[in-house]
């Protein structure tokens, strides 16, 4: 065997064991619809007897019969009816396949519907009976030691037993032994008028008019209520001769089964589709029952109602003992139906109501409408595997206060070591810890995991190259990903993250520490914050910094001869000022200083910019000399420097001589 075929065998195995782990319960599901004498079903969760009315009958379970005693089990349209001393298994039911095996006794069985044709068998130790045409088909197995009779009372039937195949029409026989088969006449019995009898009920009812006849128990509500039919949900079914405080799945009881969990059995004869089938409304104080619009086969619900309460829930019941309760009611087409058994996401869509094309599953909101509540004790859920709600105290609750109970679960009876849909019996549910992966971790809590690198799809992207790697993670085919936090980068390997010492003006002290951190804090590049030396800006060449001691002593230099030449020229000026204001000749301001030569910096030279050539100071004219008065004599003139034509007296105010021209470095105002 070469490499390729292993995968490909591999990969078939693994197809086949996913198929396995999502498959769903069945969406068809029977129910014992008569039981007269001794009758009793056994599952894989034990065996039921008594009152077995409404009885949910599925795959793996054996319906019993004793002495004298008959049964009716109801798959949709199609009717299986047990006389006395039978036992017939149930070996396979869903929505395509009828399989059934009559181990003893006879079985009548009508099918109406042809789409059930193909997948329905019937067969015992001697031969196996199938229907060619819909019809009505009786077979007793060992009445006669050793033998099989099939008898056809309607349509065409095909069996095959004794070494060759026969087709019986109405009204012919079949015997068949382990070698040999005979024909002959079909013979009438007691049992088949008993059949007939209850086959007339079928034949008058009107339900198939809002209801599909795939909806199990559809040929109990006419004779047990009536149909109208609202705009908002279509066909409503309401049943007569109920009390006046009875709402839904109140007249009933609880019961465990597999693989579904709790599952409700109503004590009415009408109350199997309604209670599996559709929601239940309010319409003027009256309950009603809305199958809505069904859209291919019906899928069956163990029962469509939403919990409330927990262990910490504690209320008080009719008898006056305060407990902790749990507590149901009847989902309303606005609400969600939520499955507490592993299902898949288009199996729960099938789940969901709908009428009108423009409706969408509702919420499964807390806070919404509680009508038809009932609560009973949660210790009666934990010690018994059935509770019979006619049976226990019931607590009353105030209507302003439903809409604020919590929500709760179901929890799980005494007994049951493996939860819905445990097939590993470790008492996790299925949905909960499949592993496909094999990691260890369950992939209900990791999600899909496509790549099988035990993380989930949802908390990482698709993955398209099949790496391991989210597509969404790695931009780049060289970086690696990882879900650790990322170690700070350090380059010069100093045990230092380099964002904390990164030394851009190579002072040797880290930007964070002097406030450069940011770029944008030094804009003059000097090595020096913005904010630590206030507004004065020097222009350095870039590249070229000092060390920090140097460039403090810098700084402190430049703000001594700021300080400096500013008091120069307030000096300068008030002489000028006394200068006019007495009549004294005018000196001109004292030169500026040079500037102080500072030594170069033997580990950094500095070299500033060639200050630009100096303005040429202005040529101000003199102001004239005021016009002498007319009686006084005009004053000898006074000595000046040079010549200044004289200006025109200033009115209202006082002469203070010509104006000297503006020093360099001194700003007129």
């Amino acid at each position: 065997m070469n490499r390729k075929t292993l995968h490909f065998l591999l990969l078939a195995a693994l197809v086949a064991a996913s198929s396995f782990a999502l498959a769903d319960p069945p969406a068809r599901v029977g129910r014992i619809a008569a039981a007269e004498g001794a009758v009793t079903v056994r599952t894989g969760d034990g065996s039921e007897s008594g009152s077995l009315l409404n009885w949910p009958v599925s795959s793996d379970h054996h319906v019993i019969t004793a002495a004298g005693a008959r049964a009716e089990v109801r798959v949709g349209a199609a009717a299986i009816r047990l006389d006395g001393d039978s036992d017939l298994a149930i070996e396979q039911l869903d929505d395509d396949v009828m399989r059934l095996r009559l181990h003893h006794g006879a079985v009548s069985v009508r099918l109406r519907d042809p789409a059930l044709l193909g997948g329905f068998e019937l067969a015992t130790a001697h031969a196996r009976v199938l229907l060619t045409e819909p019809g009505i088909v009786k077979v007793e197995t060992e009445r006669v030691p050793d033998s099989t009779r099939v008898s056809t009372l309607e349509g065409i039937a095909r069996v095959e037993g004794g070494g060759t195949a026969l087709t019986l029409r109405a009204g012919k026989r079949a015997d068949v032994r382990d070698d040999d088969i005979a024909t002959g006449q079909a013979l009438a019995d007691n049992f088949d008028a008993w059949a007939q009898n209850r086959d007339r009920r079928d034949e008058a009812a009107n339900a198939t008019r809002y209801v599909p006849a795939d909806v199990t128990g559809y040929e109990e509500l006419d004779r047990h209520g009536s149909w109208t039919v609202s705009s908002d949900y279509g066909p409503l079914w309401a049943p007569r001769n109920v009390a006046s405080d009875w709402a839904p799945y109140r007249d009933g009881r609880w019961t465990w089964l597999s693989p579904w969990g709790w599952t409700w059995i109503d004590n009415a004869p009408w109350g199997y589709a309604p209670s599996h089938y559709g929601r239940w409304v309010l319409v003027n104080r009256r309950w009603c029952w809305a199958p809505g619009r069904v859209v291919g086969r019906p899928v069956w619900a163990p029962a469509l109602v939403g919990w409330v309460g927990g262990p910490g829930w504690a209320v008080e019941f009719r008898d006056r003992r305060r407990a902790p309760g749990l507590g149901w009611y009847p989902l309303t087409p606005r609400d969600r139906y939520v499955p507490h058994y592993p299902v898949s996401p288009r199996y729960e869509e099938r789940l969901g109501w709908r009428f009108h094309d423009s409706d969408r599953r509702g919420r499964y909101a807390p806070g919404g409408r509680r009508d038809g509540l009932t609560i009973v004790p949660r210790d009666r859920f934990e010690q018994r595997r059935t509770v019979a709600v006619n049976n226990v105290p019931r607590a009353t609750i105030f209507p302003n206060t439903i809409s604020t109970l919590p929500p709760g679960v179901p929890v799980t009876p005494p007994g049951v070591t493996a939860r819905p849909g445990d097939r590993n019996g470790d008492g996790v549910a299925d949905r909960l810890q499949r592993d496909r992966n094999h990691d260890g971790i369950a992939d209900g809590v990791q999600g899909p995991d496509r790549n099988r690198d035990g993380l989930a799809d949802r908390l990482q992207t698709p993955d398209r190259n099949r790496d391991g790697i989210a597509d969404g993670m790695q931009p780049r085919p060289d970086r690696i990903i990882t879900t650790e936090r990322w170690p700070e980068r350090d380059r010069n390997h100093d045990g230092v993250a380099d964002r904390l010492q990164r030394d851009r003006n190579g002072d040797g002290i880290a930007d964070a520490a002097q406030g450069l951190a940011d770029p944008r804090g030094d804009r003059n590049g000097d090595g020096i914050a913005d904010r630590a030396q206030g507004h004065v800006i020097t222009t350095m060449t870039p590249g070229q910094f000092a060390p920090a001691a140097e460039q403090a002593e810098r700084r402190h230099r430049l703000l001594e001869e700021q300080v400096e030449r500013r008091r120069e020229l307030m000096d300068a000026r008030r002489q000028q000022n006394e200068q006019r204001w007495s009549g004294r000749p005018v000196q001109p301001a004292p030169a500026a200083p040079p500037p102080i030569a500072t030594a170069p910096n033997p580990r950094a030279v500095f070299t500033p910019a060639a200050p630009p050539p100096a303005a040429p100071p202005p040529v101000v004219a003199p102001r004239p000399a005021p016009p002498p008065p007319a009686p006084v004599a005009p004053p000898p003139a006074q000595p000046q420097a040079q010549p200044q034509p004289q200006a025109p007296a200033q009115p209202g105010g006082q002469h203070r001589g010509p104006r000297q021209p503006r020093q360099d470095g001194i700003r007129e105002r």
